[in-house]
């Protein structure tokens, strides 16, 4: 049985980043619907419903934030209705660096307009799937006793194998009176096979989630180190308003696209000496493309994944996802098939990271009504 997670903090916001435009789930993810706005696999949510579920006992809907594209605003608000109190729409994307600077500075005025001393954010990815929640909820609070003590905290996933497709932290010294917590002793990029398989063995090396945690004061602290410009910027367009909602969106737009377009872990979390990492194995992936989709969902005895109407006779090792009235496959083997709204993609499997070359060539062609 599945137990009551324990209420953060009330001092506790969460900022859920759901920007993203999801390009390699083409053609079900578009602009206008990305992958967090869609249904994947064989769940009843979307990946930003079960995103904002988890959090259901942990933090209150009245606390949470989610940034978004201001394209994406509307669509947003309509599907999680009451899940989530606060949205932040950015006129562009500026990556996470950004993104993470304007959700810090809307809690800080949040958290003066409320009494609140001392505010923390938990800021996690809208499209990332948990299995173990009762695990993620007990690492949740590690995160946050270790953000009490002005860590960045990150959270560090066990990794199951050597998966070429993640970054990963080297783990470095424990941290006294923190659980399974570590000091960070360096990032790696996406690795090779080999060199994947080397961290694996070496057991110093976590999967990097994307899962953060840290007092408001301390990471606009370091923001203020090392992109001085981009937080300056936002200050001074927020001014003494009480939300960057308030701001007009001509002027929004000014200032966001002045800012240096840079992702949290180069601009902060790779150069700060505040850096932690809260080590668990919490049933995590990112769902980042349709191959991925069999190692989180049931196949059939021939490794097969089929959504909709689908007939198929005599094929393996393949992926369906179809809208279309019925969709008939004959000795597929390896494959994905896709028919989302008019648009079909047929691939191998293992070509599966290139979809998202497909939307660039779209763009290419002027075909906006496509992506």
């Amino acid at each position: 049985m599945m137990s009551t997670p324990q209420l953060l903090p009330s001092n506790v916001y969460a900022i859920i980043l759901a920007g993203g435009s999801g390009t390699r789930f083409w053609p079900k993810s578009r602009h206008n619907r990305p992958k967090q706005l869609c249904q994947i696999g064989d769940s009843d949510w979307t990946m930003i419903e079960l995103t904002l579920r988890r959090l259901d006992g942990l933090v209150p809907p009245e606390r949470r934030i989610i940034v978004t594209h201001i394209d994406q605003l509307e669509a947003t608000r309509a599907i999680t209705k009451s899940l989530c109190g606060h949205f932040l729409a950015e006129p562009c994307a500026k990556n996470t660096a950004n993104a993470l600077a304007l959700a810090a500075l809307e809690v800080e005025t949040m958290a003066k307009r409320d009494g609140v001393a001392e505010p923390i954010i938990l800021s996690l990815h809208a499209d990332a799937l948990i299995k173990r929640i009762d695990v993620f909820n007990e690492t949740i609070q590690s995160m946050i006793a270790s953000a009490q003590k002005d860590h960045l905290t990150l959270l560090g996933i066990t990794p199951e194998y050597p998966e070429t497709g993640y970054g990963y932290i080297e783990k470095g010294p424990t941290l006294p009176g923190l659980s399974l917590t570590y000091k960070v002793s360096s990032f790696r990029e996406k690795p090779d096979a080999k060199l994947a398989a080397q961290y694996i063995e070496t057991k110093r090396f976590l999967w990097n989630s994307g899962i953060f945690a840290w007092k408001v004061s301390t990471i606009l602290g370091e923001l203020k180190i090392f992109v001085p410009e981009s937080v300056s910027a936002l200050v001074q367009a927020l001014g003494t308003r009480k939300s960057f909602q308030d701001l007009s969106a001509s002027d929004f737009a000014s200032v966001y696209n002045s800012l240096q377009s840079i992702a949290i872990d180069l601009a902060v979390l790779e150069k700060s000496q505040k850096v932690s990492v809260v080590e668990a194995d919490i049933g995590w992936k990112d769902v980042g493309s349709w191959d991925a989709l069999t190692q989180n969902f049931s196949t059939d005895d021939q490794g097969n994944l089929f959504y909709g109407e689908v007939i198929n006779i005599d094929s393996t090792g393949t992926t369906v996802d179809s809208d279309a009235k019925v969709l008939a496959c004959i000795g597929l083997k390896d494959m994905i098939v896709v028919c989302s709204e008019g648009a079909i993609l047929v691939c191998p499997r293992d070509r599966a990271q290139d979809v998202k070359f497909i939307v660039e060539n779209l763009k290419k062609r002027g075909r906006t009504e496509l992506i």
